[in-house]
């Protein structure tokens, strides 16, 4: 199958997962009897984990031609872990495959990337284009358990989850041509700790972290803001689906708008739409507020993204991407989120919608952070 093809299908199946995952999970867990604080540090326990996964996994691949077996395997295991959570809703059985599930499933994010930026290097293929699939299952997930969860209940959040991970699991086993590999003159690839002696990377790392990290508050506990304002579970669908409609929009114009813009100036506007974002979703539940701040997601983390994505494929050598993923979906979409959603747990009742404020104040650094160029990455 050609590699657009194969990498519309998966990031379809895969986004189609999170799209139930990511805005109804935490009504899930209220739905079985969770506690507000209980469900922050499961969701901060679950991102944190994902460190751990997104480096042992990705950091035990040392070429190309590993991605699509891991990938494979992967798959298989995401499904089992979350098939777990139909055996008990006892605290320590959540604990523990909150775990193991995020342990494995969040890492087939970075190794979806990792086989679109090598076909963006063998290919030419148009990431924006194809990571849009993606983005349009989540709407349609997000749209379908909303409607689901109003209608029958949050146990449909699970439902449609192993419905999705039995999908991607056979999708996965179809044939990609080309084949990941090696390029050409690409030399072995570098480990994870050469590659974070590269200031540049560092930097990198630390303006996606305050970029990507300032979304927790809005991953935890946006729905259940929501809802305790009044809103049904298909309106916070909806919401849901609006803000990846507005990605949507973003990765379809990245190469014809944005293919000039470099990663520093990509962050810049993300940032912008970072503060814009959070600060009017701490102030208002307003229904025209929220539709505005929504649209604002294709901003805040499309553009983020995409300012990662040109900084990995055009900063940086090739032997040095994989690690480099590995680092970014770790650090930045990993253990900075799981700490600051942790942060909002314990204060969301106290501060509700003022959590978001907080997350306004997380992006402020990114202004003054440059990516400086080094030279030693390129040869």
């Amino acid at each position: 199958m050609p590699a657009f093809s194969w990498l519309a299908l998966f990031f379809g199946a895969f986004y189609f997962v999170y799209g139930a995952y990511l805005p109804f999970w935490s009504l899930w867990l209220e739905g079985i009897g969770v506690s507000a604080e209980a469900i922050g540090m499961l969701l901060g326990a679950g991102m944190a984990i994902r460190f751990a996964g997104n480096l042992m996994v990705m950091g035990r691949i040392k070429g190309a031609a590993q991605l699509l077996p891991v990938t494979r395997l992967l798959c298989l295991l995401s499904l089992l872990a979350f098939l777990g959570f139909y055996v008990s809703h006892q605290l320590w059985w959540l604990v523990a495959l909150t775990l193991v599930a995020n342990f494995i499933y969040p890492t087939l994010m970075p190794m979806g990337e990792a086989l679109a930026t090598r076909m963006v290097l063998q290919t030419q293929l148009d990431y924006g284009k194809v990571r849009l699939c993606g983005s349009a299952a989540f709407i349609l997930a997000s749209t379908l358990v909303g409607v689901l969860i109003t209608d029958w209940g949050s146990q449909w959040v699970l439902h449609i989850m192993v419905l999705g991970l039995g999908i991607m699991l056979l999708l996965s086993w179809l044939p990609l041509r080309p084949a990941p590999q090696d390029v050409q003159g690409e030399r072995a690839h570098t480990s994870l700790r050469d590659t974070l002696k590269s200031a540049t990377v560092r930097r990198f790392l630390l303006v996606t972290a305050l970029l990507q990290g300032s979304h927790a508050a809005y991953y935890g506990f946006s729905a259940i803001h929501w809802k305790a304002a009044g809103y049904s579970g298909s309106t916070i669908g909806y919401l849901w689906a609006l803000g990846v409609v507005a990605e949507i929009a973003m990765f379809a114009a990245d190469k014809r708008y944005f293919s000039r813009f470099g990663a520093q100036r990509l962050f810049l506007i993300g940032a912008i739409g970072c503060l814009l974002r959070w600060s009017l979703l701490g102030a208002t539940t307003e229904f025209g507020v929220l539709l505005f701040a929504q649209l604002l997601h294709g901003v805040s983390f499309c553009i983020s993204h995409l300012g990662a994505v040109r900084f990995m494929t055009k900063d940086l050598a090739p032997e040095q991407l994989i690690p480099t993923q590995a680092l970014y979906a770790a650090l930045s979409l990993g253990i900075t989120v799981a700490t600051l959603m942790t942060l909002s747990g314990l204060l969301f009742e106290p501060l509700g919608g003022g959590i978001f404020f907080i997350m306004a104040l997380v992006v402020l650094p990114v202004f003054v952070l440059r990516l400086k160029p080094d030279r030693s990455q390129r040869t």
